[in-house]
């Protein structure tokens, strides 16, 4: 089968590239992959990680960009399979399909929470492809909202690799937290909040792996609370997992959305417990005692409770490590297989 992957501005340093790699290197095995990119990702150290059999292709430029991709639509054939990562493309694509009578497939593979952005209606272009992988429950939920069919959505979520080894544990007798991610003070990632709860604490410190435009917003609030002198700000980290030396106690999201966060899965593979805003779909992953702890979103007394109670509630790292069976490999590409031979069959 021609699988073609169509993706729209990617970073280059975002949970979505995190999964591109691991799922087209898998599939590369038994497809003949091409992955198309809409931009040039500012970072692009993920597409050195990529099987060197799939072929890339970036377009860029106002004229040239559209012509390329709907060149590749009109020339795929029968057997071609487009898993669009973007609702435009997918809009696009059954355009395309239906005046030129092409007879390819067209998969949507979205990895962000549809109702909660103003960039396209999903109502009117998500629904036009043949086939739905939700990664979330919620992305699920919201596909039938739009009167899609149960049977077109397969819910396979994402994947991640296990991990053998251990973070040696911290000497401090203080509770040391960490977020991975982009860095917005409010709107999505809503590090605001964050910073407020780190205020409260006892001592609590916070290393922030990251960056975005917001940089100097999130320093300078801290500065206003008096807890800039506990937060460390590491910047973007290509390799995150080997900045961090030592197990931090929890891994922090206050987000107001989400698809299905990446770091959340890798935390968790980790060892490390989360806890997090109750954002729809969080339920996916969390499982409250074992891998960690939630909060009622902008509920910040509620926030510093978890954190604290977190202290006192040792999470077993066996445990956390084990509650997120669905989402290792064999599982997960056992039924991403199945799912694409429903799909196109």
């Amino acid at each position: 089968m021609k699988l073609k992957f169509l993706c729209m501005e990617l970073s280059g340093t975002g949970g979505t590239e995190t999964v591109l790699v691991k799922v087209l290197n898998q599939l590369c095995e038994h497809h003949k992959i091409e992955l198309i990119l809409t931009n040039a990702p500012p970072q692009q150290n993920f597409l050195t990680k990529l099987d060197p059999r799939i072929q890339i292709s970036i377009c860029s430029g106002k004229i040239n960009k559209p012509l390329t991709i709907t060149k590749k639509f009109l020339l795929a054939s029968a057997d071609t399979c487009f898993v669009s990562l973007s609702p435009k493309m997918i809009k696009l694509g059954a355009k395309i399909r239906s005046i030129f009578k092409r007879k390819y497939k067209i998969i949507s593979w979205i990895h962000f929470s549809l109702d909660d952005q103003d960039m396209f209606n999903a109502k009117t272009t998500v629904p036009l492809a043949d086939g739905h992988l939700a990664i979330s429950s919620t992305i699920k939920e919201q596909l039938l909202s739009y009167g899609v069919p149960d049977e077109k959505i397969s819910l396979i979520f994402n994947p991640i690799d296990p991990i053998a080894t251990s973070i040696p544990t911290s000497n401090s007798p203080l509770p040391k937290f960490f977020y991975a991610g982009r860095v917005i003070f409010e709107g999505q990632k809503n590090l605001k909040e964050m910073i407020y709860a780190i205020s409260k604490t006892e001592g609590a410190t916070l290393d922030i792996f990251g960056t975005g435009e917001d940089v100097k917003r999130c320093q300078e609030y801290a500065r206003e609370l008096n807890v800039d002198q506990r937060i460390i700000w590491h910047g973007y980290t290509p390799e995150l997992w080997h900045e961090i030396k030592e197990k931090p106690t929890a891994l922090l999201m206050t987000s107001t959305y989400e698809g299905l966060p990446m770091i959340m899965l890798e935390a968790i593979a980790h060892g490390i417990p989360v806890i997090c805003s109750e954002f729809n779909g969080y339920h996916d992953v969390l499982k409250t005692g074992i891998n960690g702890f939630s909060y009622p979103l902008h509920d910040v007394a509620k926030l510093v409770e978890q954190m604290e109670h977190l202290e006192h509630t040792p999470l077993t790292e066996q445990a956390i490590k084990q509650s997120i069976q669905a989402f290792y490999p064999k599982k997960y590409f056992d039924n991403f297989e199945a799912t694409l031979k429903k799909f196109v069959n």
